[in-house]
C-alpha cells in the first residue's frame, strides 16, 4: 500500500490539497472493492506544518491529520499549487528540510504549479528536468538555472521526482501516480468515475505570451509600445530601430536583451496573441483571422500558429472558443 503525504501550507491553492485527497481516497476504495486487491491502492494523510490549520489563499482553512513534526515515513509526498508570495516558503527551512528528510528515506516527491519552486529549493531538482505553470517559467529560471526546465510540458517524471504544471495539472499528476504506482486498469477506472481527461500532454495550447516591459530599458519600451500599435501593419526593423532612436545594430542588440527575443519573433508572438484572441470571441474564418492580424499566406500562417500553440487555428477555436461552450447536438 502506497503512503502519501499532500503537504498543505498557507497561501495555496485549497483544490491541489482537496483534489488530489478526494481522488486517493477515491482510487483506495475502489482497489479494496477489487478482487485483485484486498489490501487497498494508497492511505492519504493531509500533512501540516505543525498542529495549527493553514489558511489557503482564499481564506478557506484547510485542517490536516498529520504534520511535518511527526515521525511518519511516505512512500510519496505531494506540494501544492501557491499563491502570492512564495519567499516567506522558500525561507522556510523546517518544511524545506523534511522534504529533503523524506527524499531521503526513499519518497517519490512531486510538486503542483509553483510547488515545484519548493522542491527546486530543497535542490532536488538540480540537474534534472522539471516543470511548472507556464507564466512562473521566468521567475523559475531565474531562481533555480541549474533545473532544466521544460515548461511546455504537463508533467515531467524523473523518477524520484515528478512535476506538474498549472493548477488543474493536478488532475493528470493524480491519475499518473495512480497509474505508476498502482494499475493502468485502477487509473482508467478512476478517471472515468472522476471525467478527469487524461489526454492532455503539454501546456503550450493554455500558455499565453508574456511580453517583457519592466526591464528599464525606455528606447526599447517606446518600439514596443510603437508594435502593440502596428503590428498588424508591416514592419521594417530600420524604421523600428528609428522609433527606438537607435542604429539597427545596437536595436537588435538591445532589444533581445530587454525582452528574450528578437524583434521579429516579438512580432510574430503579438500577431499569435492576437490571432488566439479573435479565435476565441469571434466566428471569423481562419483567412480573416490571418489577414486580420497581419499575415497573407493562410497556409504559412497555421504552420505558424501550431508551431506557438501545438494546435491548428481549428482545434483551437474549438477548444477554446466562447461559441463552442454549451453546444449541444
Amino acid at each position: 500500500m502506497l503512503n502519501i503525504a499532500i503537504l498543505a501550507l498557507d497561501n495555496c491553492i485549497h483544490s491541489t490539497v482537496s483534489g488530489p485527497f478526494d481522488i486517493f481516497s477515491i482510487a483506495a476504495m475502489h482497489s479494496r472493492e477489487s478482487d485483485n486487491d484486498n489490501g487497498g491502492f494508497c492511505s492519504v494523510q493531509i500533512v501540516l506544518p505543525d498542529e495549527n490549520p493553514v489558511h489557503s489563499f482564499n481564506g478557506l482553512i484547510i485542517d490536516g491529520t498529520k504534520t511535518t513534526k511527526d515521525t511518519d515515513r511516505y512512500d510519496l509526498i505531494m506540494t501544492p499549487a501557491l499563491m502570492g508570495d512564495l519567499s516567506p516558503l522558500l525561507e522556510n527551512s523546517e518544511v524545506i528540510d523534511w522534504i529533503i528528510d523524506q527524499h531521503e528515506e526513499g519518497a517519490c516527491i512531486c510538486s503542483v504549479c509553483a510547488g515545484a519552486f519548493l522542491v527546486a529549493k530543497a535542490g532536488l531538482l538540480n540537474g534534472k528536468q522539471a516543470t511548472t505553470h507556464w507564466a512562473l517559467a521566468d521567475d523559475f529560471k531565474s531562481k533555480f538555472p541549474e533545473v532544466n526546465l521544460k515548461i511546455e510540458k504537463m508533467l515531467v517524471d524523473e523518477g524520484d521526482i515528478i512535476s506538474a504544471g498549472g493548477v488543474t495539472a493536478y488532475l493528470d499528476l493524480c491519475i499518473y501516480i495512480i497509474n505508476r504506482f498502482g494499475t493502468p486498469e485502477l487509473a482508467s477506472s478512476i478517471s472515468k468515475t472522476l471525467l478527469i481527461d487524461t489526454t492532455r500532454q503539454t501546456q503550450t495550447p493554455y500558455s499565453s505570451y508574456t511580453f517583457r516591459k519592466s526591464h528599464g530599458d525606455e528606447a526599447v519600451l517606446k518600439a514596443q509600445t510603437h508594435l502593440e500599435k502596428m503590428c498588424k501593419s508591416p514592419v521594417k526593423i530600420p524604421d523600428l530601430a528609428a522609433v527606438a532612436g537607435l542604429e539597427e545594430r545596437t536595436f537588435n542588440r538591445r532589444f533581445k536583451k530587454a525582452t528574450g527575443e528578437t524583434p521579429t519573433e516579438y512580432i510574430q508572438g503579438l500577431r499569435i496573441e492576437n490571432a488566439r484572441k479573435l479565435l476565441e470571441t469571434t466566428q471569423e474564418p481562419v483567412d480573416r483571422v490571418t489577414q486580420a492580424v497581419g499575415y497573407e499566406d493562410v497556409s504559412s500562417f497555421r504552420r505558424l500558429f501550431k508551431q506557438h500553440t501545438g494546435l491548428s487555428p481549428s482545434d483551437y477555436r474549438k477548444r477554446f472558443s466562447v461559441f463552442y461552450r454549451g453546444e449541444h447536438n
